[in-house]
């Protein structure tokens, strides 16, 4: 009897051609010189070709999915507005945070001599149209919040579901930073990546997580337009550059630590606000159903009626999403206490117990990703120092 392929083989296999394909395309754009148009073209084309659709089509075919449950079980989910909202502001607040991690690990990069122009392009500090701005937002915001998430809050978090949820965080978080084949990105990436993957099972969809991407690559694009166009916070880079560079060294460091500190409060508020309106949301939608379907679980056992028995002569399949519930029947202000029997001990996203552990040949194909992910990451350090 042919053995099935385990689903984190699957994912694997899967991620390893994006890396691949990804580093092959690299290495072709930085042999032959392109035109900026192309250029533009190549990378739009590399987001939704190898970020999104490679993804998702071999995903569908390896695992033989329908389309929408290849959405579903990428957590594919809407949320509401004021989810939306809460994510917009969280994506504001995690750009200023990263700012913050990327310019203390530069610190450490730069102090080995590492020139951060290596294989990087620098855009000019002249004229910004509007017409350009709005392509690079496509390109450099749009595209990259939805296929990157998709590739890795989607198809990486559903894939390693045989893990547990801080294993599966620190792994993608980590995947993610190497995607970015450049020392300079690696770090910051990595933190962000892991976030995003924590929000993932918070809110029980990626959508929080596209918007939050969009928004941190977005912020960093409308930056330097207001900069070039003198529009509001167009001076915010260079009032910041001057107070790090001329400021009292101990003030300064006092500064950042202060102002990481009340970001970092009025981040962990808007998780909990966005977690309240979208997975505290979901539970007590379940929680509503939980109970009226054990009210009339207990109004048919009082004519001496099976329900499920009933249910299946009607041709009504059961909602397997409904958890168990449990009625105290004991009043508190003159309700009944309902306690909901769901279970956290192994993957929120899922509530699939998966007991068996990924084998050696399972994880063939992700440490054959992470080799080349390092190596390149490396590469760009040593030719950077070099």
């Amino acid at each position: 009897m042919k053995k099935q392929r385990s689903l984190f083989f699957d994912t694997s296999l899967i991620y390893f051609v994006v890396i691949v394909l990804f580093v092959g395309l690299r290495i072709f754009s930085n042999l032959v010189s392109v035109s900026s148009t192309v250029g533009i073209i190549l990378n739009a084309g590399v987001q939704i070709l190898f970020m999104l659709l490679i993804p998702f089509f071999m995903y569908k075919f390896l695992r033989k999915k329908k389309s929408v449950e290849v959405l579903k079980e990428f957590n594919v989910k809407p949320i509401g507005a004021k989810a939306v909202l809460y994510a917009i502001l969280i994506g504001f607040i995690v750009y200023f945070l990263n700012l913050a991690v990327a310019s203390f690990f530069n610190v450490f990069i730069y102090s080995t001599g590492y020139d951060p122009s290596f294989g990087m392009s620098s855009s000019s500090g002249g004229s910004y149209p509007l017409a350009t701005f709005l392509l690079d937002v496509v390109v450099t915001a749009i595209l990259p919040g939805i296929c990157e998430e998709f590739c890795h809050r989607g198809l990486l978090v559903n894939g390693f579901k045989q893990l547990d949820i801080k294993k599966t965080v620190l792994l993608v978080g980590f995947l993610f930073g190497l995607m970015h084949l450049n020392v300079e990105q690696f770090f910051y990436a990595s933190i962000i990546g892991m976030f995003l993957t924590l929000l993932v099972y918070i809110t029980g969809s990626i959508i929080p997580s596209m918007i939050i991407h969009f928004m941190n690559n977005f912020m960093g694009l409308y930056l330097t337009f207001a900069q070039a166009n003198k529009l509001p916070m167009g001076d915010f880079s260079s009032n910041l550059v001057s107070w790090l560079t001329n400021g009292n060294a101990g003030a300064v460091f006092i500064g950042i630590i202060f102002v990481i500190v009340i970001m970092l409060g009025i981040l962990i508020f808007l998780v909990f606000g966005l977690m309240k309106s979208t997975r505290v949301k979901q539970f007590e939608k379940l929680a509503r159903k939980a109970i009226a379907k054990k009210e009339r679980e207990q109004l048919f056992e009082e004519f001496n009626l099976d329900a499920r028995q009933v249910d299946a002569d009607a041709g009504i399949e059961e909602d397997k999403e409904i958890p168990e519930v449990i009625i105290n029947d004991a009043p508190r202000g003159g309700k009944r206490g309902v306690i909901i029997d769901i279970n956290f001990s192994n993957n929120m996203l899922y509530g699939d117990n998966f007991i068996k552990k990924p084998s050696l040949i399972d994880k063939a194909f992700l440490y054959g990703t992470i080799f080349i992910g390092i190596f390149i990451t490396l590469s760009t350090l040593i030719w950077g120092i070099m």
